[in-house]
């Protein structure tokens, strides 16, 4: 019988994942791949108008990022870099790059978990998203890129809301 190429650690908690996220969306923070992403990404869209730059950042990375899930047993954050290299992701992965990109626009970003189920009465941590803040109005955007959700359902649907912060 062949040994495993890895080992089967616990499940990370929530807060650890999004500690991870937050890290990797920092360290991309020296990628000049990443900032000419960015500004080409916004290129056509009028200086100073943030919530439009972080919709087309959003709209990018639903456009040419594909949605895959972890391996069953295993859970993974990617690179930002990791990401775009292959162009695919889970729910993390994709808040991870967008937080990336909303800093490299100058921006300030937050990770958010969600639990929208219950098992055995606690609520289940099942997903994580980015939101960028709008400077002007000081109100956090929803960038969720996870093809087929209905975010404002989704988020509607919320019964246990997890916060952390993201590049700032």
């Amino acid at each position: 019988m062949q040994a495993r190429p890895y080992v089967d650690l616990p499940a990370p908690s929530p807060q650890e994942t999004l500690e991870w996220m937050r890290r990797l969306a920092l360290q991309a923070q020296s990628s000049l791949k990443m900032r000419d992403l960015a500004a080409a990404i916004v290129r056509n869209v009028w200086p100073r108008d943030y919530a439009s730059e972080y919709t087309a950042l959003l709209n990018w990375v639903r456009r040419n990022i594909r949605y895959i899930r972890d391996p069953r047993t295993v859970e993974q954050v990617q690179t930002p870099d990791a990401t775009l290299a292959i162009l695919s992701g889970d729910c993390d992965d994709m808040a991870t790059l967008l937080a990336a990109l909303v800093g490299h626009l100058g921006g300030a970003s937050q990770f958010c978990a969600g639990a929208f189920k219950e098992h055995n009465g606690r609520p289940v941590l099942s997903h994580v998203w980015c939101e960028a803040l709008e400077p002007v109005t000081r109100t956090w955007i929803v960038l969720d890129p996870v093809p087929g959700q209905r975010v404002h359902q989704m988020l509607g649907g919320t019964i246990q809301r997890l916060t952390a912060p993201g590049v700032s």
